[in-house]
């Protein structure tokens, strides 16, 4: 398991509710949990090299406008 460090941060109350409701379906235990699998999902979305994955292809349709 890798080494872990504690970092406080402080968020809304929006987010606090979220995070609640996330460990309170039972998939999360921690707070801590959330913020990381958050932080995975935005490593795969921004990755820090400044690359983009390929769009979705939602993304890519709602892009193009209509009849493209």
């Amino acid at each position: 398991m890798p080494t872990r460090k504690t970092m406080n941060v402080s968020i809304t109350p929006e987010l606090e509710r979220s995070v609640s409701a996330r460990i309170a379906t039972g998939r999360y235990r921690t707070a801590s949990e959330v913020v990381r699998a958050a932080l995975r999902m935005l490593d795969r979305e921004e990755p820090l090299d400044g690359t983009r994955p390929p769009a979705q292809h939602g993304e890519r349709d709602h892009h193009a406008g209509p009849g493209q």
